[in-house]
């Protein structure tokens, strides 16, 4: 029995690892995702996505809005978290999401609550 294992093992082993898959991994083009924002707040906000030390701005989300935003691959490359900031405009305190995954063709959708510390984020 042990043998048997052993052998289905090294069978398997190397077609997992083989430079031709690995290869083709890293050549898939990488879909861009999306971002709704669901605007519950009274104020305007400013909607900036934050990865790598860099801070972009998205857009403007009018207070009791919804929009949403088509993104670029970029800022989502392989192994990047990001966290997304929205600073309502006329007030002293942002919000930020936890750091967030995500991959190309992903959607993430943020409410964002009257009370910005009840706001949620989805990504599916």
């Amino acid at each position: 029995m042990h043998h048997l294992l052993t052998r289905l093992l090294l069978v398997a082993a190397p077609t997992g690892c083989s430079p031709r898959n690995a290869a083709t991994a890293e050549t898939t083009p990488v879909e861009g995702w999306s971002l709704t924002v669901i605007n519950r707040h009274w104020l305007d906000v400013s909607i900036y996505v934050m990865s790598d030390g860099q801070r972009t701005h998205v857009g403007t989300v009018s207070a009791t809005h919804i929009q949403t935003y088509e993104l670029p691959s970029h800022m989502i490359s392989v192994g990047r978290l990001i966290r997304l900031e929205a600073n309502p405009i006329g007030a002293t305190r942002a919000v930020r999401t936890e750091a967030l995954t995500v991959q190309g063709g992903q959607h993430v959708e943020w409410t964002l609550e009257t009370g910005l510390e009840r706001s949620s984020v989805a990504v599916w």
